[in-house]
């Protein structure tokens, strides 16, 4: 009977000592000088981590007053119609393709709305309906509707703003929107313990720094985090305020590699479970592959004259 007892005291400690470490990590502040220039403003930092459980974790930091940089999202369908067909799926890679002989050269992308109907098929290319507001070059892509959104007005100050459906959006350029805060003022906000990959995008206090963070999931080597998780590793990267954009398949990061040699300079830099499997068992994970997902629109950053 004691020996039961003891075991049970261990059981809840840990049980105890794993969800304090959740809520607590990671304390320590990102060093963005170790970090890998990509373009003039625009840092990586990728990490494995193995507490609270096996993470792995692509952290970018973009400086918004880099000389020519600008923002971009998917634009309107030529047969807009809100609420039903805004936007075409397509890929985090092929919005960068896509983007590569038009007016926007785009140099790095992430997933960022999320879209319906849904579910879907992951590969699917049809019309969506936008979650909460997107805008692109002053053109309202998706209307806003309650909820957290990153907005550039044209002053060119950017902040995190929750927009509720009457929110005026006169003066906007761009906009992307997040399902949920996960970072407040510099306070993670407390969330359920699901663990799946994960978006972010977190703003500095001062406006200057955009952070993007995507957290791999669903395999042995990285199981994922939860949103509370994703707002404290937002905050150690230097934001201030953070959203949990579309995560889970959808949650891609990419870049256009000028140095790479092959005939597509279009890489992923995370590695996306776009097909929803889960390969979060030793045996599985040796038949995984990056899948990606066609999403209902995309981050990008470019240049107005591109800098390689």
């Amino acid at each position: 009977m004691r020996n039961w007892y003891l075991f049970l005291v261990v059981v809840v400690f840990e049980a105890y000592f794993q969800g304090t470490t959740q809520a607590q990590a990671p304390i320590e502040r990102i060093d963005w000088l170790k970090g890998r220039l990509l373009y003039p403003g625009v840092v990586l930092i990728q990490r494995q981590e193995d507490r609270p459980r096996p993470m792995r974790l692509h952290l970018v930091r973009v400086d918004l007053r880099t000389p020519g940089l600008r923002l971009w999202t998917t634009p309107r369908l030529e047969n807009w119609k809100e609420g039903e067909a805004e936007t075409i799926r397509e890929t985090t890679r092929d919005f960068i393709r896509r983007t590569r002989s038009g007016p926007a050269q785009i140099v790095l992308a992430v997933n960022a709305n999320s879209f319906s109907p849904w579910p879907a098929p992951w590969n699917g290319m049809n019309p969506v309906d936008i979650g909460g507001l997107a805008v692109n070059r002053e053109v309202v892509v998706s209307p806003p509707f309650n909820s957290p959104s990153f907005i550039i007005d044209h002053a060119g100050q950017a902040r995190i703003r929750f927009t509720e459906p009457t929110f005026p959006t006169a003066g906007i350029v761009f906009a992307v929107s997040g399902m949920t805060s996960c970072l407040i003022d510099g306070k993670p906000v407390d969330s359920g313990s699901d663990l799946h990959p994960r978006t972010g995008i977190g703003l500095s206090v001062d406006g200057r720094y955009l952070v993007i963070a995507v957290i791999d999931g669903r395999t042995r080597s990285s199981r994922g985090a939860t949103v509370q998780e994703l707002g404290c590793w937002l905050k150690s990267a230097g934001a201030d305020d953070g959203m949990n954009m579309d995560g889970g398949g959808s949650s891609t990061l990419a870049w256009w590699n000028p140095a790479s040699k092959r005939p597509d300079k279009c890489e992923l830099i995370n590695s996306p479970v776009g097909s929803r499997l889960s390969f979060e068992s030793s045996w599985s994970e040796a038949f995984y592959f990056p899948t990606e997902r066609t999403v209902g629109n995309n981050l990008g950053i470019y240049f107005e004259e591109e800098k390689r």
